[in-house]
């Protein structure tokens, strides 16, 4: 409830004062809430660990007995592995139990936290270490004292951290709280009052999750885990002092009997033993007679005629060294022989392989030199081709290039021809067309009764007209420009590229000359009087068309007979403008 009420004016505060926020407060605020979740993850590390604690000894250790033999007992390391396990029922195998290199041997068995497991690997290893010896029971009860007192210690340590991390907060409310105190003058002194007592409620929010979490882990969570702890730890003892002692005894009592066994064992070794030194030494004194019956057969032969013949001897040996040296100097002397008939030998084999090779050197040789000459005459041959095909691809070039030369001069000729030649006749037919245009309107005004089919026969002949000179003009140019553009078969003659580039340069000046005279004689066209006529004449004809239609003497038939000429003229001027467009394209 004290919480709530806290929380509840901290919030009424915020709101009250919710235009003016301290940037200290907010300080506060952040440093008070990391404290806070620092105590609950501490408070929830302390948990662990208290559960941890607890179940040390879920998992107790168990006497398990086994067989190990006596040559790794005298090993410096030795393991759990080193030992032969009895089955579930305690009993060994026969050999294990009837041989007597096996000993039998009780060692603890423990599976679960890490503390048990350690507590476990200590008390075997004492108990392989010190097999045979007086075992001290105070030991194994000291391995698992001290394992359970530093876990215990390490949690009573850190029971009072968020306690003392929530009277760290109380002191950061107030230093911020000091802080956020505005200058006490006039009347801001109730400012200054409120602004640290929110300080200090924010703070005890800190103090007051410490102490919850302290309490909660100390009086619940830890004394029931400790005293789980001690209940556990005092009836594994007991287990291991009822059922590991006993064994521990029987182990003593197991070597005694193995002493006796062993003395036992030397003395039957120990009687063949004597009877083998006894038989050695029967054997010794015969040995001995033998030697001293060579001692008299010697003493009984005749000394000095052994020395005499022994003096004999070495006379005749003395005179006769100068023979055996010069006999081993023989000897070393057919031995050098020998070694250089087996040098000659060898040498004599290395000539026939030498031999062999230059046979084979001027074989390849041979063929070499075949093979070169045949190639340099295929060389030559194909030398004397390709200066051939020079020679002719030369030709070919000079002769292709003069007609080409010629080509387009002719070429340039009859296109400047054939556009001087067509200016002139569009020219002279324009003119024609205009005087017959002329004569044929003074012709119509004179003559209204073969208006109609003079009028017609005039456009029909414009347009025939038209469209001869149109497509004879046209034909003409595409028959001249078609075939001026050369082919060339042969590019390896480029020395004469400069001069085909002028050729082409000058050809490309006629063509812009031509294209500049079709322009001109288009705009010569479009600008002509002939379309100025015609536009006279259509309004001619509008005028008299509404002047036929407003009289009344007229008849019927009159006025159809206008209309249809009418129509008429007007399809026949479309089908001009359409040709004299197509001729400008």
């Amino acid at each position: 409830m004290v919480l709530l009420q806290i929380i509840t004016d901290s919030l009424n505060s915020l709101q009250t004062d919710i235009r003016y926020i301290n940037p200290w407060f907010i300080t506060e605020i952040l440093l008070i809430s990391s404290v806070i979740i620092w105590q609950l993850f501490l408070s929830g590390k302390i948990y662990i660990h208290t559960k941890q604690l607890k179940g040390i000894f879920k998992y107790p250790l168990k006497v398990r007995n086994g067989y190990i033999d006596r040559k790794d007992l005298s090993k410096k390391e030795k393991t759990i592995d080193d030992i032969v396990f009895v089955n579930d029922e305690g009993k060994a195998p026969d050999d294990l139990q009837s041989g007597e290199d096996f000993v039998k041997i009780s060692v603890t068995e423990a599976f679960g936290s890490e503390i048990i497991i350690r507590i476990r690997d200590y008390i075997n290893t004492y108990l392989l270490n010190n097999y045979g010896a007086a075992v001290n029971f105070s030991i194994i009860k000291d391995f698992i004292d001290r394992e359970t007192d530093v876990k215990d210690e390490e949690i009573s340590h850190s029971l009072p951290t968020p306690l003392y991390l929530g009277l760290a907060s109380t002191m950061i409310g107030i230093i911020c709280g000091l802080f956020a105190m505005p200058a006490l003058d006039g009347g801001r002194f109730g400012e200054g009052i409120d602004a640290l007592i929110n300080g200090v409620k924010l703070a005890m929010l800190g103090s007051l999750s410490g102490l919850t979490c302290t309490t909660i882990l100390t009086s619940f969570h830890y004394k029931s885990a400790r005293k789980s702890l001690l209940k556990d730890k005092n009836n594994q003892i007991s287990y291991l002092q009822a059922k590991l002692l006993p064994e521990l005894i029987k182990a003593e009592d197991t070597g005694v009997a193995g002493l006796k066994g062993s003395l036992d064992r030397f003395a039957r070794i120990a009687t063949d033993i004597s009877g083998n030194i006894l038989k050695a030494a029967d054997q010794t004194g015969s040995n001995i007679l033998l030697q001293q019956d060579v001692i008299r057969q010697v003493a009984n032969l005749d000394i000095l005629k052994i020395s005499e013949a022994n003096l004999e001897l070495f006379r005749r040996l003395e005179n006769n060294m100068a023979t055996f040296e010069k006999f081993s100097g023989y000897i070393s002397d057919m031995s050098r022989i020998s070694e250089n008939l087996k040098d000659f030998a060898g040498r004599t084999s290395n000539i026939d392989n030498i031999i062999n090779q230059i046979n084979q050197s001027l074989q390849d040789n041979i063929r070499l030199s075949q093979f070169l000459t045949s190639h340099f005459e295929k060389i030559e041959i194909s030398g004397i081709n390709a200066l051939k095909a020079v020679d002719l691809a030369n030709s070919s070039f000079n002769e292709a290039i003069e007609k080409l030369e010629n080509e387009i001069s002719r070429r340039e000729t009859i296109l400047n021809n054939a556009a001087i030649d067509a200016d002139k006749n569009i020219k002279d037919v324009i003119e024609n067309l205009h005087d017959a245009v002329n004569n044929r309107i003074t012709l119509m005004n004179k003559n209204e009764a073969d208006f109609e089919t003079k009028l017609a026969e005039i456009y029909l002949d414009i347009s025939r007209k038209f469209q001869e000179i149109g497509d004879e003009y046209i034909r003409g140019f595409q028959s001249v420009y078609s075939n001026s553009v050369p082919r060339f078969k042969h590019l390896d003659k480029l020395d004469h590229l400069p001069e085909i580039k002028e050729s082409v340069s000058a050809n490309i000046e006629g063509i812009n000359k031509l294209i500049s005279s079709v322009n001109s004689l288009t705009e010569t066209l479009s600008n002509n009087d002939v379309l100025k006529k015609l536009d006279l004449i259509e309004e001619h004809l509008r005028k008299r068309r509404s002047g036929i239609i407003y009289r009344k003497s007229l008849s019927v038939a009159s006025e159809g007979r206008q209309v249809n000429l009418w129509k008429r003229f007007q399809k026949q001027v479309r089908l001009f403008r359409q040709n004299l467009k197509r001729s400008k394209t």
